[in-house]
């Protein structure tokens, strides 16, 4: 974590880590910005990453219920709305990120929300985002 946080600081430019939470193989939870502080894509946003390379390899059984846990805690304690979209990385902006097979998995989960993708509207639109805003370096 150190050395993701020292990469976005000293390569990025960056005031601190970018997202708000990481998950790794082992379904572990780390805490980057946490619940209380922006994440550097987008206000009103959570970003959660993946730890791995997932163009190459799939994301672990135990990885995707970590996701899963934090998505449905974030629900239980308010952190998100009930309603809540799940938008991937690649929706918004030119990127392989979060990688084919994080993709393939998260598009068939329940709050997957379609924005940005085969001609659908550009994500936000319905919070009144411009497709600037998810290029946010806060």
């Amino acid at each position: 974590m150190r050395t993701i946080q020292d990469s976005a600081i000293a390569e990025k430019g960056l005031p601190d880590i970018q997202s708000n939470f990481y998950v790794s193989q082992e379904g572990n939870i780390y805490v980057g910005r946490g619940w209380d502080w922006a994440n550097t894509y987008a206000n009103q946003t959570l970003a959660i990453t993946f730890m791995g390379d997932y163009g190459r390899y799939k994301p672990s059984h135990k990885q995707l219920e970590g996701v899963q846990f934090l998505l449905a805690h974030a629900v239980a304690n308010r952190n998100v709305e009930v309603d809540y979209k799940l938008v991937a990385q690649n929706q918004t902006k030119t990127t392989r990120s979060p990688g084919a097979y994080v993709y393939q998995e998260i598009r068939n989960w329940p709050h997957f929300y379609g924005c940005g993708m085969d001609g659908a509207t550009a994500c936000g639109i319905e919070l009144g985002m411009r497709t600037e805003s998810w290029d946010a370096k806060q």
